[in-house]
């Protein structure tokens, strides 16, 4: 089985799981959704506690036996490991939204309205977290949506991203492309697919070389504060808005939201213009590339 062909059956053989189990340090449930290779008769996988910091991850292992799933952990075989199996199957996954930026547009109003109606000035609140969150969520959405479906469109964004870790040391067989001319497409959308949108340094680097233009701001104050926004985030989502040293982000104001909401703004028009101006260019390379409409050669 070539490279290629064991990464596609490693990918659409996983399935989705979730283990639930009580920390044996702290007592606190644990629940974590994790993908797994479905046809493996056991594995190990890494599930941490995020109310013991202190402690390392535990250690679940993972057994399948033809349809019977089971789960334990390694070093504390006497706690109860409940797993669920998410054998639901969407081979036809939809395509990106083709009106990303509009929809975005319209979902950033209307979120710009919920700042100025639940939001208030006091940054630690959990309202202000929330809307916070819901902002991450907005601009996530479009970057997937738009990004994805350029690729899905233009060989040339294609081409750029099999520099992207996960494809660039993939290599591909002439059998393989045979029987799947779309093999390259598909690999971009499933890599693509698997990337955290709010890893905003990434996706800054990825629209810079595959659309010529990055998306962060040139400011190096709005800069700054797009991208301690990110940790904020993973604060916000994981650990009810306090760092990993006991801090809490006070500073999400409604005047803070407003800001981060217009450098969002900023940023999907970057992409948008950037996207369009590719495009564009496509289109007249196009042009250039017909026959003479008078008949020359």
């Amino acid at each position: 089985m070539s490279s290629v062909k064991e990464y596609l059956h490693e990918v659409w053989s996983q399935v989705d799981v979730e283990v639930t189990f009580t920390c044996p340090h702290c007592r606190n449930p644990i629940s974590k959704w994790l993908k797994v290779a479905g046809d493996e008769a056991e594995q190990f996988e890494e599930v941490a506690c995020e109310y013991d910091e202190d402690e390392d991850a535990w250690t679940v292992i993972i057994r399948h036996d033809e349809n019977v799933w089971s789960a334990e952990l390694e070093k504390a075989a006497d706690v109860d490991v409940t797993i669920k199996v998410d054998d639901t199957y969407d081979w036809d996954e939809p395509e990106p939204e083709p009106d990303a930026y509009g929809i975005f547009r319209r979902a950033l109003t209307d979120w710009r309205s919920n700042v100025r109606e639940l939001g208030t000035p006091f940054g630690a609140s959990s309202r202000n977290r929330m809307l916070f969150v819901t902002a991450y969520s907005i601009l996530e959405a479009y970057l997937s949506d738009a990004i994805i479906g350029s690729a899905m469109e233009d060989v040339s964004v294609q081409r750029k991203m099999l520099k992207l870790d996960g494809l660039k040391d993939k290599q591909i067989s002439l059998e393989t492309i045979l029987d799947n001319p779309d093999i390259v497409r598909e690999m971009v959308k499933t890599t693509l697919q698997g990337m955290s949108f709010h890893n905003l340094r990434a996706v800054n680097g990825m629209c810079e070389s595959c659309f010529g233009k990055p998306i962060l701001p040139r400011d190096k104050d709005d800069r700054a504060l797009v991208m301690k926004s990110v940790d904020k985030r993973h604060d916000c989502v994981h650990r009810n808005g306090v760092d990993k040293e006991g801090n809490t982000h006070d500073d999400l104001t409604d005047d803070y939201l407003q800001k981060l909401g217009d450098i969002f703004a900023e940023m999907a028009d970057s992409l948008d213009n950037a996207i369009r101006d590719k495009q564009a260019k496509k289109f007249f390379e196009n042009l250039d590339d017909d026959d003479d409409p008078f008949g020359k050669s």
